[in-house]
Protein backbone atom coordinates (compact mmCIF):
# COMPACT_ATOMS: atom_id res chain seq x y z
CA UNK A 1 0.00 0.00 0.00
CA UNK A 2 2.68 2.47 1.02
CA UNK A 3 4.82 1.53 -1.95
CA UNK A 4 1.93 2.08 -4.32
CA UNK A 5 1.10 5.42 -2.72
CA UNK A 6 4.70 6.54 -2.92
CA UNK A 7 4.93 5.58 -6.59
CA UNK A 8 1.72 7.45 -7.38
CA UNK A 9 2.90 10.57 -5.54
CA UNK A 10 6.23 10.40 -7.35
CA UNK A 11 4.49 10.08 -10.71
CA UNK A 12 2.19 12.98 -9.88
CA UNK A 13 5.19 15.08 -8.88
CA UNK A 14 6.94 14.32 -12.16
CA UNK A 15 3.78 15.18 -14.09
CA UNK A 16 3.48 18.53 -12.31
CA UNK A 17 7.14 19.33 -12.93
CA UNK A 18 6.80 18.43 -16.61
CA UNK A 19 3.64 20.52 -16.94
CA UNK A 20 5.41 23.47 -15.32
CA UNK A 21 8.45 23.04 -17.54
CA UNK A 22 6.26 22.77 -20.63
CA UNK A 23 4.32 25.91 -19.70
CA UNK A 24 7.56 27.78 -19.08
CA UNK A 25 9.04 26.65 -22.37
CA UNK A 26 5.85 27.55 -24.24
CA UNK A 27 6.08 31.05 -22.77
CA UNK A 28 9.70 31.33 -23.89
CA UNK A 29 8.79 30.29 -27.43
CA UNK A 30 5.95 32.83 -27.51
CA UNK A 31 8.43 35.51 -26.38
CA UNK A 32 10.71 34.44 -29.23
CA UNK A 33 7.79 34.55 -31.66
CA UNK A 34 7.00 38.12 -30.65
CA UNK A 35 10.64 39.01 -31.30
CA UNK A 36 10.59 37.27 -34.70
CA UNK A 37 7.37 39.01 -35.72
CA UNK A 38 8.79 42.40 -34.69
CA UNK A 39 11.90 41.69 -36.77
CA UNK A 40 10.43 39.95 -39.81
CA UNK A 41 6.88 41.29 -39.88
CA UNK A 42 3.52 39.59 -40.10
CA UNK A 43 4.91 37.02 -42.55
CA UNK A 44 7.32 35.63 -39.94
CA UNK A 45 7.76 31.88 -40.47
CA UNK A 46 8.08 29.06 -37.99
CA UNK A 47 11.72 28.77 -39.07
CA UNK A 48 12.31 32.38 -38.02
CA UNK A 49 10.45 31.82 -34.76
CA UNK A 50 12.55 28.73 -34.06
CA UNK A 51 15.73 30.67 -34.82
CA UNK A 52 14.67 33.39 -32.39
CA UNK A 53 13.98 30.69 -29.80
CA UNK A 54 17.38 29.11 -30.46
CA UNK A 55 15.97 25.69 -31.32
CA UNK A 56 15.54 23.61 -34.50
CA UNK A 57 12.12 24.03 -36.11
CA UNK A 58 10.90 20.49 -35.19
CA UNK A 59 11.70 21.22 -31.54
CA UNK A 60 8.97 23.87 -31.45
CA UNK A 61 6.37 21.13 -31.53
CA UNK A 62 7.66 19.41 -28.46
CA UNK A 63 5.75 22.08 -26.57
CA UNK A 64 2.90 22.83 -29.00
CA UNK A 65 0.37 20.57 -30.67
CA UNK A 66 1.13 21.81 -34.15
CA UNK A 67 1.12 25.20 -35.86
CA UNK A 68 -2.44 26.09 -34.84
CA UNK A 69 -1.53 25.63 -31.17
CA UNK A 70 1.56 27.81 -31.55
CA UNK A 71 -0.34 30.56 -33.35
CA UNK A 72 -3.12 30.34 -30.79
CA UNK A 73 -0.62 30.89 -27.96
CA UNK A 74 0.87 33.89 -29.78
CA UNK A 75 -2.61 35.32 -30.32
CA UNK A 76 -3.53 34.77 -26.67
CA UNK A 77 -0.47 36.74 -25.56
CA UNK A 78 -1.14 39.52 -28.07
CA UNK A 79 -4.80 39.84 -27.13
CA UNK A 80 -3.94 39.89 -23.43
CA UNK A 81 -1.62 42.84 -24.07
CA UNK A 82 -4.31 44.53 -26.16
CA UNK A 83 -7.00 44.12 -23.50
CA UNK A 84 -4.63 45.52 -20.87
CA UNK A 85 -4.00 48.55 -23.08
CA UNK A 86 -7.74 49.29 -23.25
CA UNK A 87 -7.98 50.58 -19.69
CA UNK A 88 -10.07 53.59 -20.86
CA UNK A 89 -12.73 51.13 -22.04
CA UNK A 90 -12.95 49.19 -18.78
CA UNK A 91 -12.60 52.21 -16.44
CA UNK A 92 -13.72 55.31 -18.36
CA UNK A 93 -13.20 58.72 -16.79
CA UNK A 94 -14.19 62.28 -17.63
CA UNK A 95 -16.87 63.61 -19.93
CA UNK A 96 -18.49 61.43 -22.60
CA UNK A 97 -16.27 62.97 -25.26
CA UNK A 98 -13.16 62.43 -23.14
CA UNK A 99 -14.15 58.82 -22.42
CA UNK A 100 -14.76 58.09 -26.08
CA UNK A 101 -11.61 59.80 -27.32
CA UNK A 102 -9.43 58.03 -24.73
CA UNK A 103 -10.91 54.63 -25.60
CA UNK A 104 -10.48 55.14 -29.34
CA UNK A 105 -6.95 56.50 -28.88
CA UNK A 106 -5.97 53.45 -26.80
CA UNK A 107 -7.13 51.15 -29.60
CA UNK A 108 -5.39 53.14 -32.34
CA UNK A 109 -2.16 53.52 -30.37
CA UNK A 110 -1.94 49.80 -29.62
CA UNK A 111 -2.52 48.79 -33.23
CA UNK A 112 -0.07 51.40 -34.47
CA UNK A 113 2.57 50.10 -32.06
CA UNK A 114 1.90 46.41 -32.80
CA UNK A 115 0.86 46.47 -36.44
CA UNK A 116 2.82 43.39 -37.53
CA UNK A 117 1.63 41.40 -34.53
CA UNK A 118 -1.96 42.44 -35.25
CA UNK A 119 -1.63 41.35 -38.88
CA UNK A 120 0.02 38.09 -37.85
CA UNK A 121 -2.82 37.05 -35.57
CA UNK A 122 -5.43 38.01 -38.16
CA UNK A 123 -3.67 35.67 -40.61
CA UNK A 124 -3.61 32.78 -38.15
CA UNK A 125 -6.39 30.28 -38.86
CA UNK A 126 -7.12 29.38 -35.24
CA UNK A 127 -7.51 32.83 -33.73
CA UNK A 128 -10.65 34.11 -35.45
CA UNK A 129 -12.82 33.11 -32.49
CA UNK A 130 -10.39 34.68 -29.99
CA UNK A 131 -10.41 38.01 -31.85
CA UNK A 132 -14.20 37.88 -32.08
CA UNK A 133 -14.46 37.18 -28.35
CA UNK A 134 -12.35 40.24 -27.51
CA UNK A 135 -14.43 42.44 -29.80
CA UNK A 136 -17.56 41.09 -28.11
CA UNK A 137 -16.15 41.91 -24.66
CA UNK A 138 -15.58 45.48 -25.79
CA UNK A 139 -19.05 45.70 -27.33
CA UNK A 140 -20.61 44.32 -24.14
CA UNK A 141 -18.83 47.00 -22.13
CA UNK A 142 -20.14 49.67 -24.49
CA UNK A 143 -23.66 48.28 -24.10
CA UNK A 144 -23.37 48.91 -20.36
CA UNK A 145 -22.12 52.43 -20.94
CA UNK A 146 -25.00 53.19 -23.31
CA UNK A 147 -27.64 51.70 -21.05
CA UNK A 148 -27.33 51.24 -17.32
CA UNK A 149 -24.57 53.84 -16.86
CA UNK A 150 -26.54 56.64 -18.52
CA UNK A 151 -28.68 58.65 -16.08
CA UNK A 152 -32.30 57.63 -16.45
CA UNK A 153 -31.48 54.24 -17.93
CA UNK A 154 -30.10 55.14 -21.34
CA UNK A 155 -30.84 52.98 -24.34
CA UNK A 156 -32.67 49.65 -24.20
CA UNK A 157 -30.50 46.60 -24.81
CA UNK A 158 -32.26 45.87 -28.11
CA UNK A 159 -30.88 49.17 -29.41
CA UNK A 160 -27.63 49.36 -27.45
CA UNK A 161 -26.35 45.94 -28.53
CA UNK A 162 -26.34 46.46 -32.32
CA UNK A 163 -25.27 50.07 -31.84
CA UNK A 164 -22.28 49.00 -29.72
CA UNK A 165 -21.32 46.32 -32.24
CA UNK A 166 -21.50 48.89 -35.02
CA UNK A 167 -19.38 51.39 -33.12
CA UNK A 168 -16.71 48.78 -32.37
CA UNK A 169 -16.76 47.64 -35.99
CA UNK A 170 -16.41 51.21 -37.27
CA UNK A 171 -13.39 51.94 -35.11
CA UNK A 172 -11.75 48.61 -35.91
CA UNK A 173 -12.33 48.79 -39.67
CA UNK A 174 -11.31 52.44 -39.91
CA UNK A 175 -8.11 51.80 -37.97
CA UNK A 176 -7.31 48.81 -40.17
CA UNK A 177 -7.73 50.96 -43.28
CA UNK A 178 -5.60 53.71 -41.71
CA UNK A 179 -2.78 51.22 -41.15
CA UNK A 180 -2.79 50.47 -44.89
CA UNK A 181 -2.94 54.11 -46.02
CA UNK A 182 -0.07 55.60 -48.00
CA UNK A 183 -0.88 59.04 -46.59
CA UNK A 184 -2.51 58.47 -43.18
CA UNK A 185 -3.84 61.08 -40.80
CA UNK A 186 -1.66 61.72 -37.75
CA UNK A 187 -2.57 59.25 -35.01
CA UNK A 188 -4.07 61.82 -32.64
CA UNK A 189 -6.13 63.34 -35.43
CA UNK A 190 -7.46 59.94 -36.44
CA UNK A 191 -8.50 59.19 -32.86
CA UNK A 192 -10.30 62.54 -32.60
CA UNK A 193 -12.06 62.02 -35.93
CA UNK A 194 -13.17 58.50 -34.99
CA UNK A 195 -14.43 59.70 -31.63
CA UNK A 196 -16.39 62.45 -33.38
CA UNK A 197 -17.97 60.00 -35.86
CA UNK A 198 -18.90 57.54 -33.16
CA UNK A 199 -20.34 60.24 -30.94
CA UNK A 200 -22.49 61.55 -33.82
CA UNK A 201 -23.99 58.08 -34.19
CA UNK A 202 -24.53 57.63 -30.45
CA UNK A 203 -26.02 61.11 -30.12
CA UNK A 204 -28.49 60.39 -32.91
CA UNK A 205 -29.62 57.21 -31.13
CA UNK A 206 -29.98 59.07 -27.82
CA UNK A 207 -31.92 61.98 -29.32
CA UNK A 208 -34.33 59.66 -31.13
CA UNK A 209 -35.40 58.61 -27.64
CA UNK A 210 -35.46 62.14 -26.21
CA UNK A 211 -32.17 61.63 -24.35
CA UNK A 212 -29.97 64.71 -24.63
CA UNK A 213 -26.39 64.39 -23.37
CA UNK A 214 -23.79 67.14 -23.38
CA UNK A 215 -20.60 65.37 -24.56
CA UNK A 216 -18.47 67.93 -22.73
CA UNK A 217 -20.14 67.72 -19.32
CA UNK A 218 -19.75 64.93 -16.74
CA UNK A 219 -22.70 62.57 -16.58
CA UNK A 220 -24.82 63.59 -13.63
CA UNK A 221 -25.83 60.66 -11.47
CA UNK A 222 -23.51 58.17 -13.21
Amino acid sequence: MNGTGSSTASADGRARRWAGQRAGRRAEVVDAAMTAIAEHGAEATTEQIAAAAGVPRPALYRHFDGLDDLQGAIAERALTLYVEALAPVWTPRGTPREMLTAAVAAHVQWLAGHTDLYRYILRASRVTDAVTDVRQRIADRVVGLLGEEIPGGGLPAAVAEPLAAGAVGLVDAATGRWLESADPLPLDELAQELARWVWATLDSAFRSRAIVIDPDAPLVGS
